[in-house]
């Protein structure tokens, strides 16, 4: 029934972005439904329960306003630093404190901060993320935190957990 379920999302982001009604599109989404489900069905959704409750799907669609926010305040800070004579750089890893327990959240996460220019997700522990950040502001756990994620993780722990 979950397969179904995640089968039918996955058709129907497919439809929103091709935005086609020609045969061979509803063909091609469906094998492409059917691909993704075959290879990563195990893997999404890790509970099965979540799968119907429409404020994780708010909370992702959340996520995705405030990543991308972050990703163009990045960009900008980013172009600050490559065109200022001399550039200001510092750089470090830094410790970030994980409240995510969910293996799906916490590769999201990781990659949100990599995809982000000026930072990078070395390493993932149990309870830590390690980012090497091109201009270290500060190396207090809890403040890095707040400034490299902001509140990407609290709302991926609203969608995971």
């Amino acid at each position: 029934m979950n397969h179904l379920i995640v089968f039918i999302l996955l058709f129907g982001i497919w439809k929103i972005i091709t935005w086609s009604n020609d045969p061979g599109n509803y063909i091609t989404g469906i094998l492409v439904s059917l691909f993704i489900i075959i290879v990563y069905g195990r893997e999404f959704p890790y509970h099965p329960e979540h799968t119907l409750q429409p404020r994780r799907y708010l909370a992702f669609i959340k996520f995705l306003f405030v990543f991308l926010y972050q990703m163009i305040k990045a960009n900008f800070v980013m172009a600050y630093r490559i065109l200022s004579p001399g550039p200001p750089i510092k750089p470090g890893v830094v410790k970030i404190p994980l409240y995510l327990k969910s293996p799906l959240g916490r590769i999201i996460l990781a990659n949100s901060i990599t995809l982000a220019p000026g930072t990078f997700t070395m390493d993932i522990t149990e309870d830590s993320l390690y980012v090497h950040w091109i201009y270290v502001v500060t190396t207090d756990p809890v403040k890095a935190e707040e400034m490299i994620c902001g509140k990407v993780q609290k709302i991926l722990k609203e969608v995971f957990e």
